[in-house]
C-alpha cells in the first residue's frame, strides 16, 4: 500500500482576493506551459491504443491474460452453486466443484466413460459384503490428509455421514445414504414430516446415534456400514456428493456457535444448512477453495500435497481454476471464441453456430466440440391410468386400456422427436434404464411406427364399453395439458396430437358408440394449476424427464415404475408384477443374478406400455482446442476433472495474439517516455539571455 503524504506548505496572511487572483494566474500559466503538451501526448496515446485495440480486437481483461496462461483454466457457467456444503447442495455446478475439491470412498473410473462406481478413492479396496448383504466393511487409505493437514481416518467418515444426517436438509441429497442405513429410513421420515429442527427429530437422531449401530469404526482405518435390508446400489449412493468427506477439524473450527464446536455436536445445529461450510471447503481432493464471490466467480487452487498420482502425465499442471458466472449465453460464446475463457456452458439450441451436423465436426478450428456420447438424461411421457372424476362421476382414464396405449405407441413419430426437439443430440430411449448404465437391456422398447397396427389396437380398445363411456364423458376430446412457459410447449404435444388424429382419420378406425368424432387439443395451464392437476391425477399425458442421482437402475426404477414412486403416482401406475420384481432386484447383491431379474422386469414394463420412451440425450460441450487431458473424457455421472487437464497455449513470440499484446505494450511504453520528455522540457525554466 502506498501512503500519500501531504505537501509541506507556508501560511500567508494576505487577502482572499489576492490569493484568488494569484492562484488563477498561476494555474493558467502552468497549465499553458506544462499540461497542454502533456494532454496532447495523452490524447495521442489514447488514440493509438484505441486504434490498436480496434484493429486487433484485443481487450485488456484480467481474464484474457489468465486464459493465455498454461496453468490457469477459466470456465464460464450460467449459474453458481446453491451451497458448497456436500451434505446440503443438490445441483450440478456445486457437485462439479465438489468433485474437484472433496472425495468419496468410491468413484467412477478416471479417464474413461464408465458409470459404475467401482474405483476405490478414499477406500483402499472394494468393500467386503456379508453373505446376507447387510454389512459393508471398507478398508481406508492411510496416506491421506485434508487441506488443513489433519489426517483422514475412519472416524472422519463416520462423523461426516452423521453430520449430514443431523442437518438433513429436506431438499438435499442425504436421503440417498440415509434410506438404506439401519434406522435411516425411519429417521428420514421424521425429518420430512416433522422437520429436522423439531424436537421429535432431535430425539430420534440422538437415539439413532446411540443405539442404531448403523456406522461402526472397527479400527482407525476400517469402517463398517450396517443396512436395514440388502440394498445393491449402496456403494453407488456412497459415491454421490452426499458421501463427500470434509475435514472435521476445519468444520469444528468454524462452527456457528462455540457450544457446537465439539466432535459430538458436529459444528452445526439441527437443520442448519446455512452454516460456514456452505461457503467454505476443506477436503482431500486435488484442489482447494481460494475465493467465492457470490454470483461472480469461484476460484480453486491446486493442492500441491495431493495424495494421489494420476495416469495423466500432465496431472496437476492447472494451478488455478476460475468458474466464472455469466448468465448471458451470447456473452459466454463470444468470450470463448475470443479466447478469454477456456470453456463455457454452450446451449444446444446454439450448437450449429460452431458445429456442423453434416460433417459432425466443429466449424471453428479454435474450438473443440465434444458430442455423441450418451448422457443419462431421459425424456418420456406417462399415460395416466388413474381414476379420474368427470362431472361428479368416477371413470378409469382411457389410457388404463392397454390397447389404447399401444395404439399411440405404434402411431408416434419417435425419430421426429429426436431430430427436431433434441436437434439430433440424442437417440431414441429404450426403457427406464439408460443405455450405457449397468442393467440396461437393449433388445426391448424398439417398436416402430406401424399405422395398421395402431388402428387395430384402437379398434380392440373400442370393444371395451367402459373405454367408450369415458371417451364420451370427455366429450370425445383428448386434452394435452402442459405448463405455460416463455419457451412454449414441447414438440412432443404436437407429435402426440398428430399420432391420435392419424389413428382416428383412418377409414378403418372404429368409432361406433361415440357421441361425436374424436378430437385432440392442446391446452396450456399456469404452473400452479398444472402442478395441482398433476397431484390430483388430472393430466392425461404427463411429459417429463429424469436425470440420475446415482448411477444405478434403482435410481430410475423407483420413481418411474414402482407404484410408490414420485412419477408413477402421478399417472396411477401400479403393476403388481413390476412392483414385485422391482423389490427383488434392489435386494440382490450378486451382479449376475440381479441382471437376470432386471431383464425380466424391463420385459414386463416393455409390454405393459406405461410410458412413451422418447429420448436419451447426448452430451454437447465446447472448449478451446488448446485444452487436453483425461479430465475432459465424457462421463455421464460427473463434469470435467481439472486435475487431469493441461493446456498448450502457444506462448512463443510467433503467437499473433501475444505479438499484438507486446506490440501494444511496447508502443505504450514508448509513448509514455516521449510524454515524460515533453513534460520535462515544457516545465524546465528557460535561461534568460543578456
Amino acid at each position: 500500500m502506498h501512503v500519500v503524504q501531504p505537501l509541506s506548505r507556508q501560511v500567508y496572511t494576505v487577502s482572499a482576493d489576492i490569493v484568488f487572483d494569484r492562484v488563477c494566474e498561476g494555474i493558467i500559466i502552468e497549465f499553458s506551459k506544462t499540461y497542454i503538451p502533456c494532454l496532447v501526448v495523452i490524447l495521442i496515446l489514447g488514440v493509438s491504443l484505441s486504434s490498436l485495440q480496434t484493429a486487433y480486437g484485443l481487450h485488456f481483461d484480467p481474464m484474457s491474460l489468465a486464459s493465455s496462461s498454461n496453468d490457469v483454466v477459466i470456465w464460464e457457467v450460467s449459474t453458481g452453486p446453491d451451497s458448497l456444503d456436500p451434505h446440503v447442495n443438490y445441483e450440478r455446478i456445486g457437485n462439479w466443484i465438489m468433485y474437484n475439491v472433496y472425495e468419496t470412498l468410491y468413484t467412477y473410473p478416471f479417464g474413461i466413460n464408465d458409470s459404475e462406481p467401482i474405483q476405490p478413492l478414499l477406500a483402499e479396496s472394494s468393500p467386503l459384503v456379508s453373505s446376507d448383504g447387510l454389512e459393508y466393511t471398507i478398508e481406508l487409505r492411510q496416506d491421506v490428509s485434508f487441506h488443513d493437514a489433519t489426517p483422514f481416518n475412519a472416524s472422519c467418515v463416520k462423523w461426516n455421514i452423521e453430520r449430514g444426517m443431523k442437518i438433513f436438509a429436506e431438499w438435499g441429497p442425504m436421503w440417498m445414504i440415509a434410506e438404506p442405513l439401519k434406522g435411516g429410513f425411519a429417521l428420514e421420515n421424521i425429518a420430512y414430516n416433522e422437520g429436522s429442527t423439531s424436537i421429535a427429530y432431535q430425539n430420534a437422531f440422538n437415539d439413532w446415534i446411540s443405539s442404531s449401530g448403523a456406522i461402526n469404526i472397527l479400527d482407525n482405518y476400517t469402517i463398517q456400514f450396517v443396512l436395514e435390508e440388502p440394498y445393491s446400489p449402496f456403494i453407488a449412493a456412497l459415491s454421490t456428493s452426499a458421501g463427500s468427506i470434509m475435514s472435521p477439524t476445519y468444520a469444528l473450527l468454524h462452527a456457528s456457535n462455540p457450544s457446537l464446536a465439539t466432535w459430538e455436536n458436529y459444528g452445526v445445529d439441527f437443520g442448519e444448512f446455512e452454516n460456514h461450510m456452505a461457503e467454505d471447503m476443506c477436503g482431500t481432493g486435488p484442489y482447494k477453495l481460494v475465493d467465492w464471490f457470490l454470483d461472480d466467480y469461484i476460484e480453486l487452487g491446486v493442492n500441491s500435497n495431493y495424495w494421489r498420482s494420476s495416469t495423466s502425465p500432465m496431472a496437476g499442471s492447472i494451478i488455478n481454476v476460475i468458474i466464472q458466472i455469466n448468465q448471458d449465453s451470447n456473452s459466454r460464446k463470444l468470450n470463448l471464441q475470443a479466447g478469454t475463457t477456456d470453456g463455457c456452458d454452450w446451449l444446444k439450441t446454439d450448437a450449429f453456430e460452431t458445429w456442423s451436423p453434416l460433417s459432425r465436426n466443429t466449424t471453428n478450428p479454435d474450438l473443440f466440440v465434444s458430442t455423441g456420447d450418451l448422457s443419462f438424461s431421459l425424456l418420456f411421457a406417462g399415460f395416466n391410468m388413474a381414476t379420474i372424476r368427470i362431472n361428479e362421476t368416477d371413470y378409469q382414464s382411457p389410457f388404463s386400456n392397454i390397447h389404447f396405449r399401444k395404439a399411440v405407441y405404434f402411431a408416434f413419430l419417435f425419430d421426429a422427436f429426436v431430430d427436431q426437439e433434441l436437434l439430433r443430440f440424442g437417440v431414441r430411449s429404450q426403457g427406464p434404464i439408460p443405455i450405457g448404465m449397468y442393467g440396461h437391456n437393449g433388445t426391448l422398447f424398439e417398436f416402430s411406427r406401424n399405422l395398421t397396427m395402431a388402428v387395430e389396437e384402437w379398434n380392440q380398445a373400442m370393444t371395451d364399453s367402459n373405454f367408450v363411456n369415458v371417451l364420451n364423458a370427455l366429450e370425445n376430446t383428448i386434452k394435452l395439458n402442459y405448463a405455460l412457459s416463455s419457451s412454449g410447449p414441447s414438440l412432443f404435444y404436437t407429435l402426440m396430437e398428430e399420432a391420435l388424429i392419424t389413428i382416428w382419420a383412418s377409414p378403418l378406425a372404429n368409432q361406433t358408440g361415440l357421441h361425436q368424432p374424436m378430437d385432440c387439443t392442446q391446452e396450456g395451464l399456469p404452473l400452479p394449476v398444472y402442478v395441482d392437476w398433476l397431484r390430483n391425477q388430472r393430466i392425461l399425458v404427463y411429459f417429463t424427464g429424469w436425470t440420475p442421482d446415482f448411477a444405478d437402475p434403482d435410481d430410475y426404477l423407483f420413481p418411474i415404475i414402482y407404484h410408490e414412486g414420485f412419477l408413477a403416482r402421478r399417472i396411477g401406475y401400479n403393476n403388481s408384477l413390476v412392483n414385485s420384481l422391482f423389490t427383488q432386484q434392489r435386494t440382490v447383491v450378486d451382479k449376475d443374478e440381479r441382471t437376470q431379474v432386471l431383464n425380466v422386469l424391463q420385459e414386463t414394463i416393455a409390454y405393459d406400455f406405461p410410458y412413451l420412451w422418447l429420448s436419451q440425450e447426448t452430451d454437447f460441450r465446447v472448449w478451446r482446442a488448446w485444452l487436453h487431458g483425461d479430465g475432459l473424457v465424457h462421463n455421464p455421472m460427473h463434469e470435467i476433472y481439472f486435475y487431469d487437464l493441461f493446456k498448450d497455449v502457444d506462448l512463443n513470440p510467433s503467437n499473433p495474439d501475444l505479438l499484438r499484446f507486446f506490440l501494444i505494450i511496447g508502443i505504450s511504453i514508448e509513448l509514455v517516455v516521449i510524454s515524460s520528455v515533453i513534460v520535462y522540457r515544457a516545465s524546465k525554466p528557460k535561461k534568460e539571455s543578456f
